[in-house]
């Protein structure tokens, strides 16, 4: 049994069965219009991600035990990206999130190999984040 959504399951397998970059860029750009964007009220320095070239905004609620990451970015390739990287931290909880691979995940999704160090760099900075909102949401609940 998969530890990840039957939603991170089908990105996974979509992106897995592309033959090439430019039929995964489509697939990732399809995935990211799906996600549901961060309201614009959200989008302030305070909830800015700090090391992205991108802008990119994170939002966590929800309690300990079932975090939601709301996001955004003004990019189109780095919201998709963002998208996938957090897909399997969806509704899960703060220890769960805290320790999730996501070098691994996005291994899996074969997507690690065709980032550009500065794009690779930004998503750690998004990761880095939202684990960070994860472990303060655990200490507040």
């Amino acid at each position: 049994m998969s530890v990840y959504s039957e939603s991170a399951q089908r990105i996974q397998q979509q992106l897995q069965s592309q033959p090439n970059w430019q039929e995964k860029y489509r697939v990732l750009l399809q995935a990211g219009k799906e996600a549901q964007p961060l309201a614009a009220e959200y989008r302030t320095d305070d909830y800015k991600v700090t090391g992205c070239e991108a802008n990119v905004w994170l939002l966590a609620e929800g309690s300990a035990t079932n975090l939601q990451l709301h996001f955004f970015s003004d990019a189109r390739l780095v919201h998709a990206l963002v998208h996938v990287a957090l897909l399997p931290m969806q509704q899960q909880s703060a220890d769960f999130i805290a320790r999730f691979d996501t070098t691994r995940w996005l291994q899996q999704c074969a997507l690690d190999d065709h980032l550009s160090p500065s794009r690779s760099n930004g998503l750690q900075q998004v990761i880095k984040r939202a684990k960070q909102l994860a472990l303060a949401q655990a200490t507040s609940d």
